[in-house]
């Protein structure tokens, strides 16, 4: 065989290798985007009360929402990449008006949507931690959104986005929660009890589920920066973004100002109770 067959021998199979690789691909993300999950039957009672709606409202800038979904929760860019691919936050005040109560909570505490494929980029592996009272507040003050025009398309996933889907570096949040991690029917009042509540709803995310920190997020080992701080420079960090010299970040304080500032002063001294509780109250 002459060299220059040889070679287009080689080319050929290469060829035929990288069109069989393109096909596994977009076979891998198809059956990824429509595999079916259920959620576990797990009722809650919602009500439309002011009080609720409230409270609904102000979990929802502690929780985030606004910084995926937009200002006015109608939709949000919130990742591109060069093939044309847009993950995209959507308008939740839609949403709202034609789901119902038990589909919002499956697709924020399961990432399940109402045709049981999974959500893509929606935290419910953190959701799911939520106690049944605070999803359902969340939900009462979506229901009571006006409904609005969209401020981003819908989610768009090119070959890029589709790879890394194929092979799971995007990862779909119905796979990825953890049932067993369920939050409580209410969170506790109890000082130590309700920071770590506060800490697995809220911090676990950035800080993990043990709060040592995550070299991935950067971010610290809570009980040990809880050493520098009194329960009275603590409270002040988190009502005004100061922390101590030489031991605030500046993570932190944009995290305090857009989300952590609507904590209440128990729910910041019971998560100071807390890192400083070596048991587990929780």
């Amino acid at each position: 065989m002459t060299t220059r067959r040889r070679r287009g021998f080689q080319i050929l199979a290469l060829m035929i290798l990288l069109l069989a690789a393109l096909c596994w691909i977009e076979w891998a993300a198809t059956q990824a985007q429509t595999a079916r999950y259920q959620p576990p039957e797990h009722p809650l009672s919602v009500s439309p009360s002011p009080a609720a709606i409230s409270e609904g409202e102000r979990l929802a800038h502690i929780d985030g929402c606004l910084g995926c979904h937009g200002e006015h929760l109608t939709g949000r860019v919130v990742t591109t990449d060069w093939t044309g691919s847009e993950i995209v936050a959507p308008n939740l005040t839609q949403i709202a008006h034609r789901e119902t109560d038990q589909q919002l909570a499956a697709a924020i505490r399961y990432g399940i949507k109402p045709d049981g494929t999974s959500v893509i980029g929606m935290p419910s592996s953190q959701f799911i931690r939520s106690s049944d009272s605070d999803i359902a507040a969340l939900i009462a003050y979506l229901h009571s959104l006006s409904e609005k025009p969209d401020t981003a398309g819908k989610t768009q996933l090119h070959f890029a986005e589709r790879a890394r889907l194929a092979i799971g570096l995007l990862p779909l949040e119905a796979r990825s929660v953890n049932i067993s991690e369920r939050g409580p029917v209410h969170p506790s009042t109890a000082p130590a009890a309700l920071g770590w509540y506060v800490t697995q709803a809220h911090c676990a995310g950035c800080h993990g589920a043990d709060l040592s920190g995550e070299t991935v997020e950067g971010s610290p080992d809570l009980r040990v920066a809880i050493q520098h701080y009194s329960p009275v420079s603590f409270l002040h960090f988190f009502q005004t973004g100061e922390g101590q010299i030489g031991h605030g970040t500046s993570t932190m304080t944009k995290m305090i100002d857009s989300r952590f500032r609507y904590l209440t002063p128990a729910e910041i001294l019971g998560v100071y109770a807390y890192l400083k509780e070596p048991a587990h109250p929780g």
